[in-house]
């Protein structure tokens, strides 16, 4: 007779066995999904001209959790994408954050879609983790009818990263060194060792480098990169002391969008784009990437499962023959969208690349005709050997600029360029500027109806006193009274003690209605003036409280 224990103990080893039935089963079902071959609809695709290399650029995603790497959808995904949107058939693909098998995979999709044989000739293994220890999630993808590899390549560690890297001949290019990396650490360290590397490998071949820095071009954080941000140290180590060509930035139609991929050459760039109309397709993004991260496409929107590949797009570019000097003006098309203070305004970058052995001269200038202004910040640029630098440009017009489609023309050297300059029916207008600000405490953050938010002036490093923030009424209005809250969160610092409040109707003539002093406390200030026609109103803080900085958490007019 058998013991209650024992049967307690063979029913638990009966239960354990179905688990791992079901668990081998679902196993064996997600190694059939991997391996099946993706369905993949036959694009026609050209081969890239004669002398050009057409080189993408992707971060997928797709490395880390288990679960995203064995739910391929959004890999196919970036196949079909990618055949419908390059000009002719890639001759290589830079990935990053991809294991060999989804590397191999977005190889065979790519032959299934184009009928090309396309091969992932370096690539991790099936785990991001190498036997040192190191992380290994970069691969690049070659097309071999098109492109042949000089070598096995193979992987070379940068901060504890292993990049990936091959070198490629084709016929009618000079002979590349593809490398698809991704920064660990400090992007300027990464960069560093990455051209110290390439520089002393053997032979004489154009770099290529695809790489996710994990930081943006500017300083300054944020979704929007202006064009005349002071940039971090990676970026101007690259481009402007190495004279790197910044691919989707120099070339790309959105260079102000906030990126973290780059693909940085020496060769010159015939045409470059990112896939930028992709955002715009997806509702949710987030909640797209929430649903493939943990490996359940098939539960996410049905957008999200036939659309998303990863939550940034890719890029690809046609680089050709290296030209001595070349000039790239950035962006290569202005639209007047945005407004400060009645102004619309853009700035661009006249950028020249010097690829010779003798420092380069040239006079930058620019015309415009009403109701466009162009103002040009440096008129000379001056170019050391195998270095690139550039000249800023602000392009202005009033906010009641008549719409329609206008033209600048900008004079580098003797070479004339004519950019086109779009002036749309409306502009977006900041609720609210500032003379400076810190990062976090953005002017908007003083208008945005919550008093544990706020306003302050840049404090490192220190911009003294006087500071002024002026906030937009959106339309012309009358006011008599202003509200001024200081923060919140139990700090006086910047606490406006003397301030001046001044009115305007068009941004740019302001007159004063009202000078004073308030006490050094956190309670709210009511000022009221005459009643007087403005649409924006300014906070001048001439003392305040803790130092030379201002603050305020909530700025209210009636």
């Amino acid at each position: 007779m058998m013991r209650a224990g024992s049967r307690a103990v063979r029913a638990a080893q009966v239960i354990a066995l179905a688990a791992l039935a079901v668990a081998l089963t679902q196993a064996s079902a997600t190694a059939t999904d991997r391996s099946a071959p993706p369905a993949m609809e036959r694009v026609r695709l050209a081969p890239a001209p004669a002398g050009e290399l057409l080189v993408v650029q992707a971060n997928l995603q797709d490395a880390v959790r288990p679960a995203d790497v064995a739910d391929q959808t959004d890999l196919d995904n970036f196949a079909r994408r990618l055949v419908r949107t390059v000009p002719a058939a890639p001759d290589a693909l830079l990935l990053t954050e991809v294991t060999g098998p989804g590397a191999e995979r977005v190889a065979l999709a790519l032959k299934i879609a184009t009928g090309y044989r396309y091969a992932a000739r370096v690539a991790p293994g099936r785990a991001v983790f190498a036997d040192d220890a190191s992380v290994r999630e970069s691969a690049i993808v070659v097309n071999l009818d098109t492109v042949r590899p000089d070598g096995a390549g193979g992987f070379h560690q940068i901060q504890g990263e292993d990049q990936a890297y091959l070198p490629i001949s084709k016929p009618g290019t000079p002979p590349a060194l593809l490398v698809s990396g991704h920064a660990a650490g400090d992007p300027a360290v990464a960069t560093d060792e990455l051209v110290a590397f390439v520089d002393a490998l053997p032979g004489d071949r154009l770099p290529v480098l695809g790489a996710d820095l994990r930081n943006a071009r500017c300083a300054q954080a944020g979704p929007r990169q202006p064009i005349g941000c002071e940039p971090q140290r990676f970026w101007t180590a690259m481009a402007d002391t190495r004279g790197y060509v910044d691919v989707f930035f120099e070339h790309g139609a959105n260079p102000a969008g906030w990126r973290s991929s780059y693909l940085f050459t020496r060769a010159s760039v015939a045409a470059a784009a990112v896939d930028s109309g992709y955002p715009a397709e997806l509702e949710d993004a987030e909640a797209c990437k929430v649903a493939f991260d943990r490996g359940s496409s098939r539960r996410a929107p049905r957008e999200c499962r036939q659309r998303y590949y990863a939550d940034q797009p890719f890029g690809w570019a046609r680089l050709v023959r290296p030209e001595p000097v070349s000039v790239a003006l950035v962006p290569g098309r202005v639209v007047l969208n945005e407004c400060e203070l009645g102004v619309r305004s853009q700035d661009m970058l006249a950028r020249l690349t010097n690829r010779t052995a003798e420092p380069q001269h040239r006079t930058v200038t620019a015309t415009a005709a009403a109701p466009l202004a162009v103002t040009v910040t440096s008129e000379s640029l001056e170019v050391p050997a195998g270095q690139a630098r550039g000249a800023l440009l602000r392009v202005t017009a009033e906010a009641e600029a008549p719409p329609g489609e206008y033209e600048i023309t900008v004079t580098v050297g003797d070479r004339e360029y004519r950019v086109p300059v779009t002036v749309p029916e409306d502009c977006v207008e900041p609720p609210a500027v500032a003379t400076s600000w810190h990062v976090g405490n953005e002017p908007e953050r003083a208008v945005d109806g919550d008093s544990y938010t706020f306003w302050h002036s840049e404090w490192t490093p220190p911009n003294p006193l006087p500071q002024s923030i002026t906030v937009s009424l959106g339309e012309l209005r009358q006011i008599q009274t202003l509200h001024y809250q200081p923060r919140q969160d139990g700090n006086l610092n910047g606490t406006i003690l003397d301030y001046t409040i001044e009115v305007s109707v068009d941004g740019r003539n302001f007159t004063t209605v009202a000078q004073g002093s308030w006490p050094a406390n956190a309670l709210t200030k009511t000022l009221t003036f005459p009643a007087t026609q403005a649409r924006y109103l300014r906070i001048t803080a001439t003392r305040a409280s803790g130092g030379s900085y201002a603050s305020a958490a909530e700025i209210t007019v009636s």
